[in-house]
């Protein structure tokens, strides 16, 4: 039988000595991670961050007592979430969808918040270097709408908010 994902709640800022702590001891740890654009007045600087704070995930039979007590009195760790004493596991897919959108450094990318008015252009794509306005903020799955000037005619297209930057 394959082990279910639970949720480990850490003490605030505690999240990474979990993760290392649990993969010392050959635990499976999925600790997913934020890449946050911060906004400067003369550039932009990035900062990473989990993307549950005081969360991650572990991939662990907790029905055996032995490991139940090794997790939960690990240093840093607050508490397994579940119902009293017993936790209640994940389900995998949310571990998959997580995982598939994460970039190739194994971040999530956040971009940063454009207000609709901006002039940007179009960094990647079959759309590279034209400028238009961002018509729409950024949404749920990451994308902007941009109103681009194209042959005296205005096209919307939806991008990923990473192909975009300010002019």
């Amino acid at each position: 039988m394959n082990s279910p994902w639970y949720i480990v709640q850490t003490k605030p800022q505690f999240e990474d000595q979990v993760r290392q702590r649990f993969s010392q001891v050959g635990f499976e740890v999925f600790l997913p991670r934020l890449k946050k654009l911060i906004k400067g007045k003369s550039h932009h600087t990035s900062r990473i961050s989990p993307l549950f704070p005081s969360y991650l995930f572990l991939h662990l039979n907790l029905t055996d007592p032995q490991k139940y007590r090794l997790v939960r009195f690990t240093r840093g760790v607050r508490k397994v979430l579940g119902s009293g004493d017993f936790p209640i596991p994940v389900d995998e897919s949310v571990i998959n969808v997580l995982r598939e959108r994460l970039d190739s450094e194994g971040l999530f990318e956040q971009c940063l918040r454009y207000t609709p008015g901006d002039t940007v252009r179009i960094k990647n794509g079959p759309l590279e270097d034209l400028v238009g306005v961002l018509e729409k903020d950024v949404s749920a799955t990451g994308r902007v709408r941009v109103l681009l000037q194209v042959y005296h005619k205005t096209i919307r297209a939806e991008i990923p908010c990473t192909d975009v930057e300010l002019v």
